[in-house]
């Protein structure tokens, strides 16, 4: 497995954060990564489906007096969302193996999303098992129809995916 230091370092390359973003971390584990965003956004919200991993997260976070931050149980496939600057989606959205329910709960992350969107997931390349990836078409073609066009595309980690980055198309006329 990837350890965070090198799934926080992966994606801090790649992160556009502002002091005014407001971010939605989804499927935030034990809050490592959202506690990071925190202290570099005006706000972040995390869910996780797990009540213990939640827990702990609000203990991280605690330790580590980082207060603009709001943990949650939910689950991607039903959670009430909002409008923020920048969604993580990191490491979950491939869990969902049936493409009817997983798409339509991607339609969702991306329309609450102003700006960019980011995602971690193993790519079906021929090294990943094929119930334990994602054709890299589901997600960048949901994300066009979606206004968004692809930034980033990080190289693929073993047992750990790639991170895509979406940028919010702007409108010309």
């Amino acid at each position: 497995n990837v350890d965070f230091n090198n799934r926080w370092n992966d994606l801090e390359k790649i992160l556009d954060l502002k002091n005014t973003d407001t971010v939605l971390d989804i499927g935030c584990a034990e809050g490592l990564i959202s506690i990071e965003v925190a202290k570099k956004v005006k706000h972040v919200e995390a869910f996780e489906l797990e009540l213990h991993r939640v827990n702990v997260a609000k203990e991280n976070a605690e330790k580590n007096k980082v207060k603009n931050i709001f943990f949650s149980v939910a689950s991607f496939l039903n959670f009430n969302y909002q409008t923020y600057n920048k969604v993580l989606c990191l490491g979950v959205y491939h869990k969902i193996q049936q493409a009817n329910a997983r798409i339509p709960a991607l339609e969702r992350m991306f329309r609450s999303c102003t700006d960019q969107f980011y995602i971690r997931v193993p790519v079906l390349d021929g090294t990943v098992p094929i119930d334990r990836g994602i054709e890299e078409k589901e997600i960048i073609d949901t994300a066009f129809r979606s206004g968004f066009d692809l930034v980033v595309k990080t190289k693929q980690r073993p047992n750990h995916g790639s991170i895509f980055k979406f940028a919010k198309r702007i409108n010309t006329v």
